[in-house]
């Protein structure tokens, strides 16, 4: 972090000049920046849902990968803390692929709000593999190699939702209380948290396959919620 801070106190002066001296304390908000309040407002209980089950593999996810996956690769066991790496990592691997993807796709890019939707569906897809595995290892270890694809979707599902939800915050809040929105947005991940605290009490008393598909089933009402909301919004969106 302070490597980090010493590169944007560096580069500081090759900057463009911010906008924010222009307006007033006192600008009015008017109706559409009322309603993009509004919309941000709307979309923060489904996106706080999503970080709840994403942050799953902090929690349940390290426990079935000790206790329930078979790490063992060419008479090597994987260290169950290899696993926690793979998100980061895929993270730093996939998002030149994935702004690729945007980009070839054109007039046909999905919406903000549709990628929103879309990350919350993959990380559904993604329990839904764990399900899967759960159901065919009936009890016995399952391969790491239902992890690996697990963590290969979900990063994938963060990348449509994350990036493109802190934009989204950044293009229609007020500019007025835009650092505000984006603390309320960011909100999101607290009360995530909470709830993957929460959802993790369950780990104990649950089947594994149906607790992996309560999260599925959660992430895909997220996803809903969302889809439902990208019609309403488009006009005020405009993207």
């Amino acid at each position: 972090m302070t490597t980090c801070l010493i590169i944007y106190l560096a580069a500081g002066p090759t900057l463009p000049p911010d906008a924010f001296h222009t307006r007033t304390a006192a600008e009015p908000l008017d109706r559409t920046a009322c309603r993009a309040i509004v919309a941000l407002l709307l979309l923060f209980v489904p996106a706080s849902l999503f970080w709840g089950i994403y942050e799953q593999q902090g929690n349940t996810i390290v426990l079935w990968a000790s206790e329930n996956t078979d790490r063992h690769l060419l008479g090597w066991e994987i260290p169950v803390t290899w696993f926690q790496a793979l998100n980061p990592f895929m993270i730093f691997a996939f998002t030149p692929f994935v702004v690729a993807l945007w980009r070839r796709q054109g007039a046909r890019e999905p919406s903000t709000v549709a990628k929103m939707a879309i990350g919350c569906f993959l990380a559904a897809l993604a329990y839904l593999n764990l399900v899967i595995a759960a159901r065919l290892s009936a009890g016995a270890q399952a391969s790491w190699l239902w992890m690996f694809v697990y963590f290969f979707v979900l990063t994938v599902g963060e990348l449509y939702l994350s990036p493109t939800s802190l934009s989204l915050v950044t293009k229609i809040a007020p500019a007025r209380l835009r650092a505000m929105m984006m603390g309320v947005w960011l909100a999101t991940s607290f009360a995530g948290g909470f709830l993957a605290g929460y959802l993790g009490t369950f780990w104990s008393s649950m089947g594994k396959d149906s607790f992996f598909l309560m999260l599925a089933v959660i992430a895909a009402l997220a996803g809903l919620m969302i889809a439902l909301l990208n019609r309403p919004l488009r006009c005020l969106l405009k993207d």
